[in-house]
């Protein structure tokens, strides 16, 4: 039986003020996962150089980045792509640009922002949607606090139907309709002939994933959402890999 875990990466497999920011017996635990001839795979909003850079500690077999609007093989190589419509990438970046924090993710694997407060080294600075020339697997707004991005969420519904909206915490994931983790998920589990699929999250964006897979895993500390729909509550990525 061929089994496979997808796994969120903020706070579930990386955390950014831990040292080292994945732990080694969850790196130790894929590894021995994958020894015994099954599938691990990383599933998240974040864009394409948020993801893969992550292989120097682990080697997944797939990838599902931007929210399910791209996804790769082991090597690096496209399964499935679907970028968002320019006229709504423009619409929602006048609409929101006064009011959040902007992040497109770009087809070209370059990362647009709006402040230099939150630059990394592979983004870069724009104050104009015109800056950008490519098209974009999905744009992301960064707002001050959980309530305001709910509200966005449902305004953002109900205005634009081209779009799927996830919220994660105090911002917004949006990629061209159709796209999310658990389509993603199915091509997967059809691509691999994946018997047994379990998913692992510890946010709200992770719910459409573990509704979809044949095994929901969550954390302990988890919202009371995702516990009430988790088969397994977990400290870790090694203990559901245990589990599994």
């Amino acid at each position: 039986m061929l089994k496979a875990l997808a796994s969120d990466i903020d706070n579930t497999l990386f955390f950014r003020n831990q040292i080292p920011h994945i732990a080694l017996e969850d790196i130790q635990a894929i590894k021995d996962f994958q020894q015994q001839g099954h599938l691990f795979g990383l599933c998240s909003g974040r864009p394409y150089q948020g993801v893969v850079h992550l292989s120097k500690d682990i080697h997944p077999d797939f990838y599902i980045i931007s929210s399910g609007a791209l996804i790769l093989d082991h090597n690096l190589q496209i399964i499935y792509e679907k970028i968002i419509s320019k006229h709504t990438l423009a619409q929602l970046f006048h609409q929101y640009v006064n009011q959040a924090l902007i992040i497109i993710q770009s087809a070209n694997h370059k990362v647009y922002k709006t402040s230099k407060e939150f630059q990394d080294d592979d983004c870069e600075i724009i104050s104009s949607n015109d800056d950008i020339m490519q098209p974009a697997y999905g744009i992301s707004l960064v707002f001050p606090d959980e309530k305001t991005a709910y509200q966005e969420t449902k305004r953002i519904n109900q205005i634009y139907h081209d779009v799927q909206e996830f919220q994660n915490v105090d911002s917004i994931d949006i990629v061209a309709l159709g796209c999310s983790k658990d389509n993603a998920l199915k091509i997967i589990k059809n691509k691999y002939a994946i018997d047994l699929l379990a998913g692992i999250g510890d946010s709200y964006n992770d719910l459409s994933m573990l509704m979809n897979v044949d095994i929901p895993i969550t954390f302990t500390h988890a919202p009371k959402v995702l516990q009430d729909l988790a088969k397994y509550h977990v400290e870790s990525v090694a203990e559901a890999l245990i589990k599994l």
